[in-house]
């Protein structure tokens, strides 16, 4: 059965990108599952570009050709009838994907209809939560995971991808600035899930939602010395793991990662020592979040 895991952080520049591409290639590659990408990071598109380089020139455009999530809620925005058609890419790799739209930046249950009631404003309401879901699951059957790539900041756009998720990770830079996002994190998918809750409560709806459920925060960039974590992020990674769950393995800084990110590529292509080492790392992570969301 397919499974739906968004990448969320508050913060951008932690690596939540890199983490989210480099275990789609993981599951690609070293594990042969079929992965689809739903990039939701509207500004960056950077898994768009790395699996199709092609794509990029269009964010100078201000948008993406083809049917993608931006129309979706337009078709909800302007009260049309519903589809769940979208163009569906083939990346290097052998991982599937649907290209980031500029676009996106404009969600928002602002702009919903008015309701005639306040049921009718819940069913819409729950309607924009569930979009996402809505759309990805006619195509879930032809793939093990998809895995949402979402913008680092609190949105609708967000929210409704944590609705259409079965879990959820948080990479995170192990410092202060970036970790002290995961409780934010944390708080907005249960935040979802109330509100789900409470709708279909109001609505009087069965409760066939099931609860999104935060997995885990992926430390990223990480610093060693002699083999362990410098003491300032060792500091982070305990406090983050009474914060919540946190993975056991982690990614260390380092040219591999950065290179192949310059390059539009995973850092197993690279032939540096360093490359080697992430790479042994994102396998080992990819090992964890397969036990972590099965």
């Amino acid at each position: 059965m397919c499974k739906v895991v968004c990448f969320i952080s508050e913060k951008g520049g932690v690596g939540k990108t890199t983490a989210c591409f480099e275990i789609a290639v993981a599951l690609t590659q070293v594990h042969a599952l079929k992965i689809l990408i739903l990039d939701a990071d509207y500004q960056r598109g950077g898994i768009t570009g790395r699996l199709d380089p092609r794509l990029i020139t269009h964010f100078s455009t201000g948008e993406m050709p083809g049917v993608t999530l931006f129309h979706k809620f337009q078709e909800l925005y302007s009260a049309a009838s519903q589809s769940t058609n979208l163009d569906i890419h083939s990346g290097i790799f052998g991982i599937d994907f649907v290209p980031a739209d500029p676009r996106l930046s404009s969600v928002s249950e602002d702009k919903l209809p008015s309701g005639r009631t306040i049921r009718h404003n819940s069913q819409l309401m729950l309607g924009h939560l569930m979009l996402v879901d809505r759309v990805l699951e006619p195509h879930k059957q032809n793939y093990d995971y998809v895995l949402i790539d979402t913008h680092p900041e609190i949105s609708s756009l967000l929210r409704s991808a944590i609705y259409a998720s079965d879990y959820a990770v948080s990479p995170v830079k192990l410092d202060l600035q970036s970790s002290i996002g995961v409780p934010t994190v944390i708080g907005e998918i249960q935040g979802v899930n109330d509100d789900v809750a409470a709708m279909q409560a109001t609505l009087g709806q069965p409760a066939e939602y099931t609860p999104t459920k935060f997995v885990g925060a992926i430390g990223m960039m990480a610093r060693e010395y002699a083999g362990d974590l410098k003491d300032s992020e060792d500091t982070e990674y305990r406090r983050l793991t009474r914060v919540g769950t946190m993975f056991e393995h982690y990614i260390t800084e380092g040219d591999g990662i950065r290179r192949a990110s310059q390059n539009r590529t995973s850092v197993r292509t690279m032939s540096i020592a360093n490359a080697r080492k992430q790479t042994a790392q994102i396998d080992a992570i990819a090992i964890e979040f397969l036990a972590k969301c099965p």
